[in-house]
């Protein structure tokens, strides 16, 4: 039987999409059942897996459900936009945390966030990248939840001694996050100050992605863009980033077929969609070998570049 919804007004709302992985779902659930001084809350894991999802995405979930107070909602299978789009929209608090399922978080993830969240910003939770993720998850295979969630504190920071001792749980920020935390900081122009809505891990008020008319669907099931391209509708509509610093989320990295192609097309729509100097200069952060000074660079030539009346 799943823990009773908590009898206090839901904070915030954590939406969890999966589309079958439950190695990795499960070191994430753990995590998040390891909350201190928690909010009110909810996860809803939105099931973007094939129908059934297999005995063992359903272990995982009946095993979360005596841990969490965990909802399920059904996917629609049409992308990642439309999966978190499914959870936003089942979600009854003021305020949606967007969280991959591949994304372990330290213990008190969620409380930072409720302490950040306020009118008139989009949050961003500070993430890095563990390279060595499938070694790692390799020997937590059948781990209990206890220990998961002392991975996931090791993993955060919690004990970094032991974090940076062990290689299999050493971190790396990609390019994208260098970029955000750089120009957040004011070390690097802020030539993108809509960049930092990471649908990994980043939260914003639920009337704000209403009226920003949530994720864009049309980018379909190729990967990536989905989530920044609102992060420039919802500055758009006056929305500042705010970073948040203790919301810490380390990404079980893993490789992704055909990525670059896909992420290809979905940026030629994205500056289709917003022909600004920033997102027409995206290939520079966020093509394999992208960082954030030539991207820095790429805006600038870009936003010096004539362009032809009507251009776009």
């Amino acid at each position: 039987m799943s823990p009773p919804l908590p009898s206090a007004p839901l904070t915030l709302a954590v939406v969890v999409p999966t589309r079958g992985d439950h190695q990795r779902l499960r070191v994430t659930l753990a995590s998040l059942a390891g909350q201190t001084d928690a909010p009110a809350h909810e996860v809803i894991v939105v099931d973007d897996s094939a129908p059934g999802g297999g005995p063992a995405l359903a272990e995982v979930l009946a095993e979360a459900r005596d841990r969490l107070p965990l909802r399920v909602v059904p996917g629609p299978r049409q992308g990642r936009a439309a999966v978190r789009n499914a959870g936003a929209g089942a979600a009854a608090t003021a305020w949606v945390l967007f969280l991959d399922a591949d994304v372990v978080v330290g213990p008190r993830f969620l409380r930072a966030y409720a302490d950040a969240a306020r009118p008139g910003f989009f949050l961003h939770g500070l993430t890095r990248e563990l390279p060595a993720a499938a070694r790692l998850l390799a020997t937590l295979e059948g781990a209990s939840w206890p220990e998961l969630q002392r991975t996931a504190a090791e993993l955060t920071g919690a004990a970094t001694d032991v974090r940076v001792r062990d290689p299999l749980r050493r971190t790396m920020a990609n390019a994208l996050e260098r970029a955000i935390e750089a120009m957040d900081a004011g070390t690097l122009p802020d030539v993108a100050a809509w960049l930092g809505f990471v649908g990994a891990n980043s939260a914003v008020e639920k009337e704000a992605w209403r009226s920003a008319g949530g994720f864009d669907e049309e980018f379909g099931r190729d990967w990536g863009c989905e989530d920044i391209e609102l992060g420039v509708r919802l500055h758009g509509a006056g929305l500042r980033r705010a970073l948040v610093p203790e919301a810490y989320g380390i990404h079980l990295s893993h490789a992704r077929p055909g990525r670059w192609q896909q992420h290809g097309r979905n940026m030629e729509r994205f500056a289709m969609l917003h022909p600004l100097p920033a997102v027409r200069a995206l290939t520079a952060l966020l093509g394999p070998d992208g960082t954030p000074e030539r991207y820095v660079a790429a805006v600038r030539a870009e936003a010096a570049r004539p362009r032809l009346t009507g251009s776009r």
